[in-house]
């Protein structure tokens, strides 16, 4: 006779199967998932480990190449150019870059004129300096703008030799622009464009005045009348993880303007060995009557421009 006892026996017998089945499945559910995680876990690390060398060695690579660069650029240029050339630059950009392609120009035999910059004055928010440029320009506007405007076209109309007389001396003894010579000494400062010179405007999205008031007038007005004489650069930078790539800011109204751009020459990336090089042969290109435009940016159209007849 099968009693209650028995029942309850047989079906906490049958449950402790149960949960022991379970418990023993769940175990090896879990074994499994673990080695297929610790698997996996494993081939991440050989990657990353592999990706970490890799990278190594190509930070390597480009710390060799950017050495060699630097290194081989002055003997690249040297004696490449003779012509007289002067650098007209607007305050607030990185200056390294610029101090760099002066040195290069200097090895690549250019006479070097000295260089010119538009100074943060411009941004005439002082009255007493708004009454001076009116002053220089005799002109009777109080605005900002148009008198900046004013001061650059007429600045590139007394640029060149047989052009209207020279506002530069005015300019910088009032301290709307600094002119650093290119010995140290004293220059007359109507006679730093011989002729035959040929101009690099260097600017960018940190200059402190406006380049579309200052900088682009100027060198509009240079072009306008005298074609392959004016080279524009700028400095720009590559995307990284913390900044989107910032290249030919100053540039491309210049370059979408084809009454400009086909009569200069443009590079974009004068932070970088390649650029500044690029620049020196382009002012060799300027000097035979050759314009391009060169760098990494849109509306580049080659790294560097071509060497030879």
């Amino acid at each position: 006779m099968i009693s209650f006892r028995f029942h309850i026996v047989s079906l906490t017998a049958v449950f402790l199967s149960l949960a022991i089945g379970i418990g023993i499945g769940a175990a090896v559910v879990d074994r499994q998932t673990v080695d297929f995680l610790e698997g996996r876990l494993d081939t991440v690390e050989r990657r990353a480990n592999a990706t970490a060398t890799e990278n190594d060695q190509l930070r390597n690579d480009v710390s060799g190449w950017r050495q060699f660069g630097d290194q081989g650029a002055t003997a690249f240029v040297r004696g490449q150019l003779e012509a007289p050339v002067i650098v007209v630059g607007v305050q607030g950009v990185d200056r390294k870059p610029v101090d760099a392609f002066r040195q290069l120009l200097v090895a690549s035999g250019a006479r070097l004129q000295g260089t010119v910059w538009f100074t943060s004055k411009l941004e005439l928010s002082n009255p007493d300096d708004v009454r001076a440029l009116q002053a220089i320009l005799g002109l009777p506007t109080a605005r900002p703008d148009l008198l900046r405007r004013a001061t650059a076209t007429r600045l590139a109309e007394g640029w060149l030799p047989g052009g209207a007389p020279t506002i530069l001396p005015a300019l910088r003894d009032t301290g709307f622009v600094e002119f650093e010579p290119p010995s140290g000494e004293p220059v007359d400062l109507t006679t730093v464009t011989p002729e035959g010179t040929l101009t690099v405007v260097v600017s960018g999205p940190d200059a402190d005045v406006p380049n579309a008031e200052v900088a682009q007038p100027f060198l509009t007005g240079l072009v306008q009348r005298a074609a392959s004489t004016v080279l524009v650069a700028e400095a720009g930078r590559d995307a990284t993880a913390d900044n989107p790539a910032r290249r030919a800011v100053f540039l491309r109204p210049i370059l979408a303007d084809e009454a400009v751009a086909n009569r200069l020459s443009t590079v974009d990336n004068l932070e970088e060995v390649r650029g500044r090089v690029a620049a020196v042969l382009a002012i060799v290109g300027l000097f035979e009557g050759k314009t391009g435009h060169y760098g990494t940016g849109s509306g580049a159209q080659r790294l560097v421009p071509e060497v030879g007849p």
